[in-house]
């Protein structure tokens, strides 16, 4: 049984669990690697100049928008007023030159470079689940990282390793 306990201002997890047992899935020209057990912090305090739409790099951490006064924290330590959503939202992240022609497979949102550039932060639907896309490319790498429902988690991730995208 995954536990939290609390020390101090944050969260210490003992042990967690990941949503769908595994941890990397091999697509191909893509690879799905389970990052839920990363800290996931929810603000309600503009602490950084992240505009709407738009993520960015501080401290420790990945910090986006994708609603009007609120933000999300990734990584790091936790932000004065946050809420821990560690363990009610798993992560994935899918990494590699065919990433976006898997996530066009389960995916609405126009992921182009000019509509979705390195950066960009949207809530859409992947594989039907209401899902924080946030584009965050690694050292020129395409990488897109998949914030969702941990209850959804083991659905969407059969999803996307079940896509054959046609080269």
């Amino acid at each position: 049984m995954p536990i939290s306990i609390r020390r101090g201002s944050g969260s210490v997890v003992e042990h967690f669990e990941s949503p769908v047992g595994e941890r990397v899935g091999d697509l191909g020209a893509a690879r799905l690697t389970d990052e839920s057990a990363a800290p996931k912090w929810r603000i309600w305090e503009d602490l950084w100049p992240v505009p709407l739409g738009r993520s960015q790099q501080v401290e420790d951490g990945l910090v986006f928008s994708i609603s009007p006064g609120e933000w999300m924290v990734v990584g790091g330590p936790p932000p004065a007023g946050a809420v821990d959503l560690t363990h009610v939202r798993a992560m994935f992240r899918l990494t590699g030159p065919g990433a976006r022609t898997i996530l066009e497979h389960v995916c609405a949102l126009d992921l182009s470079d000019p509509i979705t550039p390195d950066r960009a932060a949207a809530r859409t639907l992947v594989a039907g689940v209401a899902t924080e896309l946030v584009r965050d490319d690694i050292r020129g790498e395409l990488s897109y990282l998949l914030l969702l429902s941990r209850s959804f988690a083991r659905h969407t991730w059969d999803r996307l390793v079940a896509i054959t995208p046609q080269e």
